[in-house]
């Protein structure tokens, strides 16, 4: 009895440790991801999920588009400071809906309540090194 716990101790080690090593982010864990290191601020992380240049550097007006981001950032931070805001994204407010194709993706969040001013937000995303990174934000009134 001693030594078949110890083998199914072994064998569902072995099996968890494996699956680790075959997870990777899906595109909607990559937003999930950027939106919690942007709301506590961590820069370095989300830095991981998004290309800044990309999202931020398309406006012809647009000089420092990593400085732009932080300021952005930073102030729907301090905008979630106040007791009529929040910084937590409410996901239960959305219908989610992501699309793969190939190397790369979009995530839908379409708002269920049709008397908000922001409809949805489309992620789009590109696959690059095994990693998904976003490098669109696109908001539809």
């Amino acid at each position: 009895m001693k030594n078949l716990i110890i083998i199914l101790l072994v064998v569902l080690s072995l099996s968890c440790n494996g699956q680790d090593v075959n997870m990777k982010d899906t595109p909607i864990i990559t937003v999930i991801k950027l939106q919690s290191s942007e709301v506590l601020l961590n820069f370095d992380e989300a830095k991981r999920y998004i290309d800044v240049e990309k999202v931020y550097g398309k406006n012809p007006e647009s000089k420092d588009p990593q400085e732009e981001w932080k300021e952005m950032v930073t102030f729907f931070y301090n905008i979630g400071t106040n007791k009529k805001f929040t910084n937590q994204f409410k996901y239960f407010d959305y219908n989610i809906i992501e699309m793969t194709n190939g190397s790369t993706a979009k995530v839908n969040f379409t708002a269920i309540n049709n008397e908000v001013m922001i409809k949805e937000i489309v992620y789009s995303l590109d696959k690059l090194n095994d990693r998904w990174k976003v490098v669109s934000i696109q908001y539809i009134n």
